[in-house]
């Protein structure tokens, strides 16, 4: 990706790539595409991020002229869509869960794979309120993501106090995460969202504790709930999408 005006950022503690996308005004995958090969769960202090202000990639996903409103979807083809990116979200979160509680080195792979996923949620929004919100779901989507790979390695390396932070942090990003999705469609109420998400940070919890304890039938029973859960969470922004533009 060429850039004219492209600056080298130096990484500071609690930088994030999401952090660093709103001072720059720019966003995450510009950022993935400036810096190949980054690993975006260990951003290393002092190391050098190459960043280019104000410039985005463009948006790949066909948005509306101004003017023309989306046409009402096909439920059934939202629906699977749908259900299939938010079981991807929990499948490959699952695979980064065990490559890092086994440090495999599949571990990058893994995690690119997975860092694929907000931006095939987000390009779906983008249809029908634009590029940028989509950007916004992206960022947060990919920051809720690097929270989780970074919980799941202070907790395979016992590191409470850090562990409970970034849960802290896991959680104020469901917050924004339920105001963002709110902010774009009314009928995602901000409380309903916001519960869905606790619980399925809850439940990935059960699942990366069991899983690193052990205790395999148990972190197996809580994946399928995971799963479950995420089903719900698609059907639920399907029916939003189609109340808003189906009525």
């Amino acid at each position: 990706m060429f850039c004219q005006n492209q600056i080298v950022h130096t990484i500071q503690p609690g930088d994030t790539l999401y952090r660093l996308a709103i001072v720059y005004h720019t966003t995450v995958p510009t950022l993935l595409a400036l810096n190949p090969g980054i690993d975006v769960y260990n951003l290393r202090i002092g190391s050098g991020l190459v960043v280019c202000p104000c410039v985005s990639i463009p948006p790949v996903t066909p948005v509306p002229p101004i003017g023309e409103a989306p046409s009402c979807p096909d439920n059934t083809e939202l629906s699977n869509l749908l259900r299939k990116l938010w079981s991807q979200h929990v499948y490959w979160t699952r695979m980064v869960l065990i490559s890092i509680a086994n440090r495999l080195p599949d571990q990058d792979a893994t995690t690119n794979r997975l860092l694929q996923n907000p931006k095939d949620i987000s390009g779906v929004y983008a249809r029908y309120y634009g590029q940028d919100a989509a950007n916004k779901i992206d960022m947060l989507l990919t920051e809720h993501l690097q929270i989780g790979a970074k919980l799941i390695t202070a907790l395979r390396d016992k590191r409470p106090t850090e562990a409970e932070y970034l849960t802290r942090q896991w959680y104020v990003n469901a917050d924004k995460l339920a105001e963002a999705f709110n902010s774009i469609n009314p009928n995602y109420k901000r409380e309903e969202l916001r519960n869905m998400l606790y619980e399925h940070l809850k439940l990935t919890t059960e699942e990366v504790v069991n899983r690193l304890a052990g205790n395999y039938a148990q972190d197996i029973e809580a994946f399928d709930k995971v799963e479950k859960e995420a089903l719900n969470m698609a059907d639920y922004f399907t029916s939003g999408i189609l109340k808003s533009f189906c009525s």
